[in-house]
C-alpha cells in the first residue's frame, strides 16, 4: 500500500521520505527529516527522498522592517521655530530701517533741489584742433559737475553746419567727435562756437542737478538765463575761432 495517499488539511508530508502525518510533528516519524525546515530549497530524488538544493535561509533574503525615525524631537523643533521668527523679525526690522533712511535722504533731497545752497559760475577753455582729414574736433575744460550733458553748435555766420549732442562732461573735461560741415571737410575759414546747456529733470541726469540745482538755480553769470515760464535754466557760451590752411 502506498503512503501517497491524499493529504488532509491538518497533516504535513515529509519532504525526505514522502510520509503523511499529523502536522504537529516537527520531525518525521519515519526518516527523522526536519516536517518544518526554516526557507530551504529541496529536490525530490529518484528514490523518492528529498535532499537540500541550496543551502540557502530564505528567510534572511527579506528586507529588514522599517522602523519610523524621529528626524527632531520636540525640543529640536522649538528650537528651529524659534529661529526661523527670530530671522523673520530681524527681517522685517531692517527693511523698515531701510525704508525710514531711504525717505528721510528723498526728504533731504528734494528740500536741497528747492533751496540749494551755493552758487557755481560756469568757465571754459576751449581748443579747436582740425585733422589730417580736415574734420574738426572741439576740447575744452570747465567747471560743471561730472555728467553735463553739453550741445555743441558750429556756425558759418548764421549758417549752422555742424552739431554734436550729448557731449558729456568727464573730470572737468569734454571732446566732441569728429566734426564735418554740413558733410564735407572744414575749411579754412571764421566760425562761430556755441555750448548750449539747458538744466531740468528732462536735459541733465538726477546726480548733476543736485549739484547745481534742480532747475539750476546754483548757476549764475552771464551765460546762464532764466525766464519764469521755463522749467530749468539754459547755459549758452559763444566763442569765434579760426581755422588756418
Amino acid at each position: 500500500m502506498s503512503d501517497a495517499s491524499p493529504t488532509p488539511a491538518n497533516s504535513v508530508l515529509c519532504p525526505s521520505c514522502g510520509l503523511t502525518q499529523a502536522g504537529g510533528r516537527t520531525e518525521c516519524s519515519r526518516c527523522g527529516h526536519p516536517l518544518h525546515p526554516a526557507g530551504f530549497i529541496y529536490r525530490r530524488e529518484a528514490n523518492g527522498t528529498w535532499s537540500i538544493v541550496k543551502d540557502i535561509d530564505l528567510s534572511k533574503l527579506a528586507p529588514p522592517p522599517r522602523v519610523q525615525k524621529k528626524l527632531v524631537g520636540k525640543t529640536g523643533g522649538a528650537i528651529i521655530l524659534g529661529l526661523i521668527l527670530l530671522g523673520a523679525a530681524l527681517t522685517i526690522w531692517c527693511w523698515t530701517l531701510r525704508n525710514r533712511d531711504t525717505s528721510l535722504e528723498a526728504g533731504e533731497i528734494a528740500k536741497y533741489l528747492d533751496h540749494p545752497i551755493g552758487r557755481i559760475v560756469p568757465r571754459f577753455e576751449l581748443q579747436y584742433q582740425r585733422s589730417e582729414w580736415d574734420d574738426l574736433q572741439v576740447s575744452g575744460k570747465c567747471n560743471l559737475p561730472d555728467g553735463t550733458a553739453l550741445e555743441v553748435q558750429v556756425y558759418s555766420g548764421d549758417l549752422l553746419v555742424a552739431v554734436d549732442y550729448p557731449v558729456t562732461v568727464a573730470a572737468g573735461t569734454f571732446q566732441t567727435r569728429p566734426l564735418l560741415q554740413r558733410g564735407k571737410p572744414f575749411a579754412p575759414a571764421s566760425y562761430r562756437l556755441r555750448l548750449r546747456a539747458t538744466f531740468g529733470k528732462r536735459w541733465q541726469p538726477p546726480f548733476v542737478l543736485l549739484v547745481v540745482g534742480g532747475r539750476g538755480e546754483r548757476l549764475e553769470g552771464s551765460f546762464v538765463h532764466r525766464t519764469e515760464r521755463s522749467s530749468g535754466s539754459t547755459l549758452e557760451f559763444t566763442e569765434d575761432f579760426t581755422l588756418l590752411q
